[in-house]
């Protein structure tokens, strides 16, 4: 008979997609108040092959990694994307209309994983109106996006930076 276990920590990544060539001020000292210090940025990465946050955000948006160096319990993802929904409700325009948006996730040897407020049949419910999407699964030295995963994430732009990130977390876990 099996018996539970406790999950690796992880390391907790974070996807923040904004209008223009610029990181938005503030946004990094806001997400190290949530997850500690980052340690990987990535290259801003455009975000177009949707127009999903067009009419709310604007166009020529782009999407920035950052990957964190506290490793966490991987129960924690509803708590985080709560506290992301208040830095995107903080740097909201007047009327509610995001400026940014800001997805919390996290990586471990086998998957990222992203946080969401919408249900999908390919994401899994895990507390406080948060579901769970395993945008990339790791296997035989390389990233592979789910059918079921965004646009951006099948067409390989994210690949090398996750390999970095999933280097990074290997040493940070490994240096505990």
């Amino acid at each position: 008979m099996s018996e539970p276990v406790s999950p690796l920590p992880v390391m907790p990544l974070v996807s923040v997609i904004f209008p223009g060539d610029t990181f938005p001020e503030g946004i990094g000292e806001a997400l190290e108040e949530v997850f500690g210090e980052a340690v990987l940025e990535s290259a801003r990465y455009p975000f177009d092959l949707s127009d999903y946050y067009e009419a709310e955000m604007g166009c020529d948006l782009g999407r920035v990694w950052l990957g964190f160096r506290r490793l966490s319990d991987p129960s924690l993802l509803p708590s985080w994307k709560l506290a992301c929904r208040e830095i995107e409700k903080e740097s909201s325009r007047e009327g509610g209309n995001r400026t940014i948006n800001v997805d919390p996730g996290y990586m471990d040897f086998g998957k990222l994983v992203l946080a969401s407020f919408k249900e999908a049949p390919d994401k899994i419910y895990v507390g406080s109106g948060v579901w769970a999407h395993v945008c990339l699964r790791y296997g035989h030295g390389g990233f592979t996006a789910p059918s079921h995963s965004f646009p951006d994430f099948r067409d390989g732009r994210f690949l090398e930076f996750m390999l970095r990130a999933r280097s990074t977390y290997k040493r940070l876990l490994h240096s505990r």
